[in-house]
């Protein structure tokens, strides 16, 4: 005896789930104005103190960002010294993230006075950016910067110094 067994239910195929949607990324390609507000200054070997009249000075930055989905290349030009860095970086779905690659020799401070009559240069060694996009387009958040201390004249390193600054960014 032969049994026979049928299926029931629909002979369609079944609806696929639709593919999770990729994330949308910050759109920060353009030049901007970026303004930093020192916050704090810490460290500096004899420099410590010697800069804080330098807390809660301002000054701006251009800021030419390129965008290629999630990577992020920038140049920052001090508007007052015309010195240049190189950055790079990610975007996220409200915020991006630069560190600096390099800079130009004369972004490094020579020839300052600790208040003990010593001479010391900062040299550049690490920087970093992290801004969140506000509701009205810009962006605002936090830079810190980290100088090696040496001996003026010389690469002998005696300290760091670490600089904090408060940071927004316009178009």
């Amino acid at each position: 005896m032969a049994v026979i067994v049928t299926a029931c239910g629909s002979d369609s195929t079944p609806t696929p789930s639709p593919a999770p949607s990729t994330p949308t990324r910050v759109q920060v390609a353009g030049i901007w104005t970026m303004t930093e507000t020192r916050t704090g200054i810490t460290g500096g070997e004899c420099l410590e103190g010697a800069l804080n009249s330098t807390i809660g000075t301002s000054f701006n930055d251009t800021l030419n960002i390129t965008q290629n989905g999630a990577a992020l290349t920038a140049v920052t030009t001090a508007q007052t010294s015309g010195v240049s860095c190189n950055w790079t970086g990610t975007a996220d779905t409200d915020r991006f993230v630069l560190n600096l690659t390099s800079c130009q020799a004369n972004a490094n401070q020579i020839n300052l006075r600790c208040a003990n009559g010593n001479m010391r240069d900062l040299r550049v060694a690490s920087s970093g950016i992290n801004l969140v996009i506000n509701a009205n387009g810009t962006y605002a958040g936090t830079k810190a910067d980290t100088y090696t201390v040496v001996v003026a004249g010389s690469l002998t390193q005696v300290g760091t110094m670490s600089f904090n600054e408060n940071v927004t960014m316009t178009k």
